[in-house]
């Protein structure tokens, strides 16, 4: 009987291969992959993963490069979310680290040592959660309302979240405007930093 992480895995695998990706592996080595990147044949996606130079970059790509950092085992579980959500729905340059969230009803227990990955146990309605190739990425709107919540960063690289909520909802691609995150805050209970976060989208609308 095939484990239900190990098909996840498998059809993770076969959405970056259907999605023209490549990554260190049976084709070619980590030092191939940046030589041909160095030689412009390839572009670099995020982490060692690669799209031939001259491809769209599309959202399905960026969610498909970041989900190779997920432990085999918390495939199924994990869902990008935060700055890394933000990046796969093109609103800031690539993070730092891959973001991840994992529904409080899921626990991941440990994980694995040095992992680049950094997660945090949330509680997800239906409808935050969207599909981007086999990835669980959360939607515009909750990523929004996640950022208007979010800490500005204390250390170098990471973006600065009022910007990238700026961004987000200014994006006519995107169809969320500040309006729709604001009544999103305001209609949830009684949250810690719920104030901070409706000043800090009000005054996006100076």
């Amino acid at each position: 009987m095939v484990s239900a992480s190990f098909a996840a895995a498998l059809n993770y695998s076969r959405s970056e291969s259907a999605l023209g990706l490549l990554s260190p592996g049976r084709l070619f080595s980590a030092t191939e992959l940046q030589a041909m990147a160095r030689d412009r044949v390839l572009q670099r996606i995020f982490g060692a993963c690669y799209l031939p130079s001259g491809r769209q970059v599309l959202p399905e790509h960026r969610a498909v490069a970041m989900s190779l950092y997920f432990p085999a085992q918390l495939i199924d579980r994990l869902i990008l979310g935060r700055f890394s959500a933000a990046w796969v729905h093109g609103c800031t340059p690539p993070p730092p680290r891959v973001t991840a969230l994992l529904d409080h009803r899921r626990r991941a227990g440990m994980l694995p040592p040095f992992t680049q990955l950094q997660v945090h146990e949330v509680t997800l309605g239906r409808f935050d959660v969207v599909d981007r190739a086999g990835v669980r990425v959360t939607s515009v709107l909750r990523t929004a309302v996640d950022l208007a919540f979010q800490p500005r960063p204390t250390r170098l690289g990471w973006p600065d979240p009022v910007e990238v909520l700026a961004q987000l909802c200014t994006s006519s691609e995107l169809a969320c405007p500040t309006t729709l995150v604001l009544r999103a805050i305001e209609s949830l209970g009684r949250v810690p930093y719920k104030q901070k976060a409706i000043s800090r989208v009000s005054k996006l609308f100076d």
